[in-house]
């Protein structure tokens, strides 16, 4: 078979894990070469002006216009590297795990999301600011006692599933570890204020599946 020639990638996001991590992991994963650009957030209004959706990450292609949306990139890159499935049910139980991360992401990410935009979630835009770290508190508090238990509890149930549970679907990785691997890297290393990195450990299969995945070679180096 012909080797595709690869064009040019750049991966536009802001310097934390984030929404990005996943598709740096499956660039990792892939064995893929990519442009990791990193933008701090006073940068961000001048690039929010230019890019598609006023969103991030984007990913420009041989310097064509950037694309956005994670999961759309995800799988872009998963298709590339052969991290997605060409069999549709296959396909269709790595989708079904991308697409519980990002309800993960966006339950974690609550609090974040209304500091930095009050009025999107029903509060006045000039609130003060002790009001709103009131607001955060009780939301991380519900967040460790509830929400992230639940979510990791799903995907611990969905290891259990498995006869051989190398992976999150099959016995090979895909963009689902890419994205579940962002995730679960997240609470481990303790990137939200007041969430336990030991909330994973609670999940003897998940904590398992996280030291496997992470111990994959290419993971360890992009970590080192």
């Amino acid at each position: 078979t012909m080797q595709r020639i690869l064009p040019k990638f750049k991966l536009t996001y802001f310097n934390f894990p984030g929404r990005g991590e996943k598709v740096r992991i499956a660039f990792k994963m892939a064995g893929i070469e990519f442009e990791d650009e990193r933008i701090e957030f006073s940068q961000w209004p001048e690039m929010k002006a230019k890019s598609p959706f006023a969103q991030v990450p984007l990913l420009t292609i041989d310097g064509m216009p950037p694309v956005a949306q994670s999961a759309a990139i995800l799988r872009y890159v998963g298709r590339l590297g052969n991290l997605y499935p060409s069999d549709p049910e296959k396909a269709l139980q790595v989708d079904e795990i991308v697409g519980l991360e990002e309800d993960f992401f966006q339950a974690r990410s609550l609090p974040f999301f209304i500091g930095r935009n009050p009025r999107a979630y029903g509060h006045p835009a000039d609130i003060p600011n002790q009001d709103i770290q009131a607001i955060q508190a009780n939301l991380r508090s519900t967040l460790v006692a509830e929400d992230i238990p639940r979510f990791l509890g799903y995907f611990e149930a969905k290891l259990a599933q498995s006869e051989r549970p190398a992976f999150i679907v099959g016995d090979t990785p895909t963009v689902a570890d890419c994205a579940l691997l962002a995730s679960l890297r997240a609470v481990k290393t303790g990137t939200s204020p007041g969430v336990p990195p030991t909330l994973v450990d609670a999940h003897p299969r998940l904590a398992a599946y996280y030291a496997r995945v992470m111990e994959l070679p290419v993971i360890r180096a992009y970590y080192a």
